[in-house]
């Protein structure tokens, strides 16, 4: 299971039992049966997220990209950044990321998408919305 993705899951499966439980704690000393209710609907969705989420890693159902970013450039009057990303075989790959993802020029970075049909297809644009993590490769692990 790669690093990013199981990061992922622990914190979501985490703020869904920290939501529980103080909602829980809260609504028995507020007596406040509907909070309890709430939260413990709250936790339900986010059980369903973290499951939905675990099945995706376990079947496999995501690619990975691979490359260096080679040019970040800042979309205007949007909180957005466009990333550049030439892999081992010189193909161009444009993501459309938050401007806060971190990701560097000259870096390398192997990214994890939900499985879509446009990866293996040349000069491709991608958007935060299928990005399901990412992390920086060093040296030893390329």
């Amino acid at each position: 299971m790669p690093k990013p993705l199981f990061t992922k899951l622990i914190v979501q499966a985490a703020v869904g039992f920290f939501f529980v439980l103080v909602g829980c704690v809260y609504g028995i000393h507020s007596k406040d049966d509907i909070f309890i209710m709430l939260s413990l609907l709250i936790g339900l969705c986010s059980l369903i997220r973290t499951i939905s989420f675990y099945r995706l890693i376990q079947n496999e159902a995501y690619q990975v990209l691979s490359g260096t970013c080679i040019r970040q450039t800042s979309i205007p009057f949007k909180k957005d950044r466009q990333i550049v990303l030439v892999d081992e075989i010189q193909r161009e790959y444009r993501l459309t990321l938050d401007k806060d993802s971190g990701l560097l020029p000259g870096h390398r970075y192997r990214l994890y998408f939900r499985e879509s049909d446009g990866l293996d297809s040349g000069y491709e644009n991608y958007s935060s919305t299928d990005l399901l993590g990412y992390e920086e490769l060093s040296i030893r692990d390329e």
